[in-house]
């Protein structure tokens, strides 16, 4: 009998280790949501959106990407067989569920247990804006047959000129010189110059896609090569030697769409010796600089999609990286550009980033959009010290604009409180004391003559201080709320609004 009794026993205890090596279901609804919703990105705070945004666009994507489906929402419905297609491709959509009824309710009913009904719009936010200072605004229009379209402008220090990208595959030069670049087929994004030679980027599809068909060209001596095809929405390229062995490479940030990019080729054009450095999607902008103090050029790029922050490829090797992110942040952030640069002289690179993109699932006012400052402790740990909202703020600029000793910033947002606050679209901020990050901001009526979403700031009167100018896009509306507003812009054909630096006056 005792024989059989501890058969029974050790049976019950194998049977005991065998279910706590089982996998286990999260044990809460908090815990699920964890498990559930950071598998491709940081976990949004629930509080961060509204009931109905959450229940009517957020939530039926999100079980999409765990291939549950949920209120009959098809991803696939509104595209082309060949988009279809590269989404299949992507995996971004599971074939088989990633999570059963139980669960997907459970983490349903505990986002909307926490969301809001709405958030409020701060609608006072304008009146803390101080009157016109520093800069005369000049509009300038471009193209009087159609409307302003500006999706790239570069400083040219060399010629001191501002290089004009647009939506049209049109190149220009302001202000203008006799000679011009060729027509583009797609939307340009990127034009850069090194060593004598200029590099225009197209991005192929402007709306979001999966199919690549950015094209990447290089002028040299008039005559025009293509460098590489099939670039998957290339927004920003950067060429340089980055290990030091005396030959160029090109960066590029193919933001993608469900899937992208930080990748690498040689600039000779050799698009076989391409390397993907980063699979991200969004990758947004790059930065290169030496962070660690090894000597190596290490890259710094921001990603505005999937796992969206800010992340360090540190060199160990020759076109060898290890990635680190160093600041990351929530999909409903919509990180949009950064700055590099040192802000209190320690020596260390800090980080300010702009958070306003507002075109996707969430397109509400949010009041965490806005300016953030990070400070690098020395160790490329980066600690958020200052924030300043601007609903749907897009572009940085980090500069002494007032050339008072201190780093100001320029700002713009392509969806602004345009009910409230338009004139936010452009706001400078003047440091007035930088060890206390206080800053008073400024704007201008003239900011309501277009909507802004590129910059650029360069010196290009030579007078010693950083002119702006700004670039209009009026392919994406902002809603028939504000029809009086877009058609102002249609009719008056700004497509560009330069700022003049007054502080040398």
């Amino acid at each position: 009998m005792k024989k059989w009794l501890w058969i029974i026993v050790l049976f019950l205890l194998a049977l005991g280790a065998f279910y706590m090596l089982l996998p286990k279901g999260p044990s809460s609804p908090e815990s699920a949501f964890l498990a559930y919703c950071s598998g491709c990105h940081l976990a949004p705070t629930p509080a961060n959106i509204p009931k109905a945004v959450w229940e009517e666009r957020v939530l039926p994507e999100m079980a999409a990407r765990l291939g549950y489906n949920y209120k009959g929402y098809d991803p696939l419905a509104q595209h082309t067989p060949e988009e279809n297609q590269y989404i299949t491709n992507s995996g971004a959509y599971p074939a088989k569920p990633a999570i059963d009824s139980l669960a997907w309710h459970q983490i349903h009913d505990y986002i909307l247990s926490l969301a809001p009904d709405a958030i409020p719009v701060d609608s006072l936010r304008h009146r803390r804006n101080a009157g016109p200072a520093l800069f005369e605004p000049r509009a300038v229009s471009l193209n009087e047959n159609g409307q302003a379209a500006v999706t790239c402008i570069q400083f040219e220090a060399a010629s001191r000129q501002f290089v004009v990208g647009d939506a049209y595959g049109k190149v220009y030069k302001w202000p203008a010189l006799p000679d011009s670049l060729p027509a583009f087929r797609t939307p340009v994004l990127s034009y850069t110059q090194s060593k004598g030679a200029v590099y225009v980027t197209e991005v192929g599809y402007m709306n979001p896609s999966e199919i690549p068909l950015g094209v990447m060209h290089r002028i040299y001596h008039g005559k025009s090569d293509t460098l590489a095809q099939q670039l998957h929405r290339p927004v920003y390229t950067i060429v340089a030697d980055l290990d030091g062995d005396g030959t160029e490479e090109i960066l590029a940030c193919e933001f993608g769409n469900l899937t992208g990019e930080l990748s690498t080729f040689p600039a000779s054009g050799a698009q076989a010796g391409k390397k993907n450095l980063l699979p991200v999607a969004g990758a947004i902008k790059a930065e290169v600089a030496d962070m660690n103090g090894d000597g190596a050029r290490d890259i710094v790029v921001l990603a505005a999609q999937g796992r969206e922050g800010v992340y360090i490829l540190y060199q160990k090797g020759p076109l060898e990286f290890r990635a680190e992110q160093v600041v990351s942040l929530g999909p409903e952030y919509g990180s949009s550009w950064f700055e590099l640069f040192d802000y209190n002289g320690d020596g260390f690179l800090d980080i300010a980033l702009a958070n306003g993109d507002n075109a996707d699932y969430t397109n509400f006012l949010k009041p965490y959009h806005g300016l953030r400052l990070y400070i690098n402790d020395g160790n490329n740990t980066f600690e958020q010290k200052w924030f300043y909202p601007i609903y749907g703020a897009t572009r940085v600029l980090a500069e002494d604009f007032d050339l008072d000793g201190d780093l100001d910033f320029a700002v713009l947002a392509f969806f602004p409180d345009y009910g409230n606050a338009p004139e936010e679209s452009f706001v400078w901020l003047e440091n007035k004391a930088p060890g206390q990050y206080l800053f008073e901001p400024h704007t201008f009526p003239a900011a309501l003559s277009g909507r802004w979403l590129v910059m650029d700031k360069g010196d290009f009167d030579q007078d010693g201080d950083a002119d702006i100018l700004l670039g209009s896009f009026l392919r994406l509306s902002p809603g028939s709320a504000y029809k009086a507003l877009s058609d102002r812009w249609r009719r008056e054909k700004v497509s560009l609004l330069l700022l003049e630096n007054t502080a040398r006056d």
